[in-house]
């Protein structure tokens, strides 16, 4: 895990001074703006900037419409949003009117596969590695992650030093890199 944390206790519900476990607790680094992610997405592929916030704009005008309609909104891999109501609290149902129910808060639920990478042993991504590559020239991180079920960064670990044991090696950049084989079959690690 790239990411800092730091162990926080856990607030005591009887005020009685007990001290209380504790948790870890990820240190926040800062906010990422939409301009950076914008600029990152931009450079790390083919897309422009306006192509970026093109699509980023269509997809926050389309998820609010489908929320708005009493949809959820399933996003790719990464979880679905919902969207919750607000009323004054009443005894009979006959109290409420629609004029005064409204849109409340907007949820998003992390899908489990978001969360964690799958847990396979390197042997057996290994070998989903050479499956995949007896009937493909070449693979992608894409790809890989969704062989073996790790996120990005776990997959790319895997990849490089893949290519730096001299097993795989890469032809092209960025998000057009791929992995090859460095030799005529898989060998075994």
């Amino acid at each position: 895990m790239a990411a800092e944390y730091d162990f926080q206790r856990k607030p005591n519900p009887k005020g009685d001074g007990e001290l209380q476990p504790m948790y870890p607790r990820i240190v926040n680094k800062g906010t990422i703006t939409g301009k950076r992610l914008v600029s990152d997405i931009s450079q790390a592929t083919s897309f422009t900037p306006g192509d970026v916030e093109g699509v980023l704009a269509a997809l926050e005008s389309r998820i609010s419409y489908y929320l708005s309609e009493g949809h959820h909104v399933q996003l790719g891999n990464m979880g679905h949003f919902s969207a919750g109501l607000t009323a004054r609290p009443v005894m009979d149902k006959k109290e409420i009117h629609a004029q005064t129910i409204f849109f409340g808060k907007v949820h998003f639920r992390v899908s489990p596969g978001f969360r964690h990478s799958e847990d396979i042993s390197g042997a057996e991504r290994y070998r989903r590695l050479c499956a995949f590559l007896d009937a493909n020239p070449f693979i992608t991180r894409k790809d890989y992650s969704g062989i073996t079920g790790l996120l990005k960064n776990k997959a790319l670990n895997d990849l490089n030093l893949l290519v730096e044991k001299g097993i795989l090696t890469t032809l092209g950049q960025g998000s057009h890199k791929v992995y090859v084989r460095a030799v005529n079959q898989c060998v075994a690690e």
